[in-house]
């Protein structure tokens, strides 16, 4: 690898923590509508376009999500202990559930502690239990008006962990022929297209925005453009200005986006090409310097790497401020709710996320890239030297202790 695509690598992940970071916003603004009054908003173009754009945001998280992803699965393919399904899966998984379950417990604690929370025990409990077990979207097509409302937006987590399964399903299969993989994925891609497009003309939208086969062509999208990107070779003197394309073109697809059949329709697939564009060209060579001063500053990296954690807290935190403070003012209670995500995402950082991102970094995890068998040989190669020594050290007598000391 050349040192100047390493160096650039550090300014990549900015930007792709930068453009989630704006993800986040507009899916905040988007369920705004619990606090303060949308008439003004919606009905104006530009506001109307970043206050109604919960959809496009979340396309954005899903094709960037699984890039990176599938990115990842294949750099472990390619690294001497190669791709161990399982051990994946339980990294996505701890990733996901560390922050999903303190969230869990905690309006499971609510529900018990405060009186003004009428939604019957059994509705928590079966809600919070379809959530831990990320069948949440399945649940609400059939239970939405018997399911917690403030925890509705927590579908895209259940989404997320089903098409990575399947994700990390293909490249497993295909680990050894990387065309096929492309090919697959390609064939998916299509296949879900023509699928989304049947299902939105004939359910209600409602259905439609739940089922993991219409909402998945964002993630297969992103898996797509990772598993190409080593064939796109020759679009690297152009890629700079395909990243730059792209991301103008971002611009107008979130005003196309707002409309939900629009969604369904071309402009959301529009919108999957010109976020892989993006990703594809700014992995490609190093970012155009004016994305790296935009994206890759630090307030939108910052907000894109707590972006799962202000994902989890602002709807519930949103619902929990509106319930509490119907006599008060909308800009009142919107401070009081943003201070309140804010708090919430600061605790469930120092409690949760930090303890995940060490034990995603222990070693334990290497040895386990290498098979269950050689695990298992090192735990007992380990526990035999920890025995042996501490026999040698038994058997010194007291003065040859002393003397070594």
């Amino acid at each position: 690898m050349s040192s100047a695509v390493t160096d650039a690598q550090p300014r990549r992940t900015a930007i792709f923590d930068g453009i989630r970071g704006v993800a986040i916003v507009l899916v905040v603004l988007s369920h705004g509508w619990a606090l303060w009054p949308m008439d003004g908003l919606i009905s104006h173009a530009v506001t109307g376009a970043l206050f109604q754009s919960g959809n496009y945001a979340v396309s954005v998280f899903f094709v960037v999500g699984a890039f990176v992803a599938t990115r990842g699965l294949l750099r472990a393919v390619d690294s001497p202990g190669g791709l161990r399904p399982g051990v994946a899966l339980a990294r996505r998984y701890l990733r996901l559930s560390g922050q999903l379950y303190f969230l869990l417990l905690t309006v499971l604690a609510l529900s018990v502690f405060d009186l003004t929370d009428k939604t019957p025990d059994r509705v928590t409990r079966s809600s919070l239990l379809h959530i831990a077990t990320y069948t949440w979207n399945w649940y609400l097509q059939g239970h939405s008006a018997s399911a917690r409302s403030d925890l509705g937006h927590l579908w895209y987590l259940s989404v997320d962990l089903q098409v990575f399964v399947l994700i990390l399903s293909l490249v497993y299969l295909l680990r050894r022929h990387r065309g096929w993989l492309v090919v697959a994925l390609a064939g998916v891609l299509l296949a879900v297209v023509v699928w989304r497009t049947n299902v939105a003309g004939t359910e209600l939208l409602y259905q439609s925005l739940l089922r993991t086969t219409v909402r998945m062509d964002a993630p297969i999208a992103g898996a797509l453009a990772a598993a190409a990107l080593p064939y796109l070779t020759g679009l690297v003197p152009w890629a700079r200005r395909i990243a730059a394309v792209s991301l103008f073109a971002l611009v107008p697809l979130l005003h196309l986006n707002v409309d939900n059949n629009a969604y369904f329709g071309w402009t959301g697939l529009l919108l999957d090409l010109a976020l892989v564009g993006f990703l594809v060209g700014c992995s490609l060579t190093s970012p155009p310097p004016f994305v790296t001063r935009t994206l890759g500053s630090r307030v939108p990296a910052y907000l894109g790497r707590e972006s799962l954690a202000i994902y989890l807290w602002h709807y519930p935190v949103f619902f929990f401020i509106a319930h509490h403070t119907t006599d008060w003012r909308w800009q009142a209670r919107t401070i009081a709710a943003f201070l309140l995500v804010a708090l919430m995402v600061t605790i469930s950082n120092v409690l949760v996320e930090r303890r995940v991102r060490a034990a995603l970094a222990a070693p334990v995890w290497r040895e386990l890239s290498g098979g269950l068998p050689a695990y298992l040989r090192e735990r007992r190669r380990s526990r035999s030297m920890r025995v042996s020594t501490a026999e040698t050290r038994s058997s010194e007598t007291p003065s040859r202790r002393f003397t070594r000391s």
